[in-house]
């Protein structure tokens, strides 16, 4: 029987790879900048974040990864958040998490760690 495969599996953009990737472990994020997906005329924002730590993937050692998830891309639109962090003022030690929304929906979302 085959395995059936992911798309998060085959995403590897650049410098970066799909923050799916590196669900579940803890990381910490150096740098945020936007990185917007476009297909035809259709944007979808997106955030590329740089870790301090390296991650090995496909047999690559990354630390930067690029997500489309809403509640993630959401919570770094905070311009100070952003500024904090890319001065080097502030790091963010966090992990990515599959949540429940008030309505039972699953999403992923960044948490301290």
């Amino acid at each position: 029987m085959n395995k059936i495969a992911k798309l998060a599996d085959y995403q590897v953009v650049s410098n970066s790879a799909s923050l799916a990737k590196i669900d579940g472990q803890s990381f910490t994020i150096t740098q945020i900048e936007d990185s917007h997906y476009t297909q035809g005329d259709e944007i979808t924002k997106g955030v590329k974040l740089t870790m301090k730590e390296f991650f090995s993937i496909d047999g690559n050692q990354m630390n930067k990864f690029h997500t489309t998830r809403v509640a993630i891309v959401k919570k770094f639109s905070n311009q100070k958040l952003r500024d904090d962090i890319n001065s080097g003022k502030e790091t963010l030690h966090v992990k990515c998490i599959m949540e429940k929304s008030a309505s039972g929906k699953n999403f992923y979302n960044l948490v301290d760690a």
